[in-house]
């Protein structure tokens, strides 16, 4: 996974980075305070990053741990999560649905042409 830093002319910019996957832009974008990945396309704008920005001021941003995620319930003692395994993770599944998503879109033609 690589980051590029977008030069467009909002100040919105400094915040986030673009998504490449294998040197190819992918649509999506990521948080530098938070690590937050967001779909995006440049025809959205930056009205969206600028509301992820302000909901993203508003969080404490200290390391997760595994008792605060939905449905889980430790049973002795509470594992925190390092921001940069939460990092890696991400990254993973960023690549892995932007690898997958052009498979289901390939399928998805094929079946729909097999159909009519």
């Amino acid at each position: 996974m690589v980051y590029q830093k977008n030069d467009g002319k909002s100040d919105v910019w400094k915040s986030f980075q673009l998504v490449l996957l294998d040197n190819e832009s992918v649509p999506f974008v990521t948080c530098n305070k938070c690590h937050t990945v967001l779909r995006w396309k440049s025809r959205d704008g930056t009205n969206g990053l600028r509301s992820h920005l302000e909901f993203c001021a508003s969080q404490s941003h200290t390391q997760q741990t595994l008792s605060s995620l939905p449905g889980f319930t430790p049973k002795e003692k509470t594992v925190t999560i390092p921001i940069a395994v939460k990092s890696d993770v991400a990254d993973v599944i960023v690549s892995m649905c932007a690898k997958d998503i052009r498979y289901v879109l390939i399928k998805h033609s094929a079946i729909l042409a097999i159909m009519n």
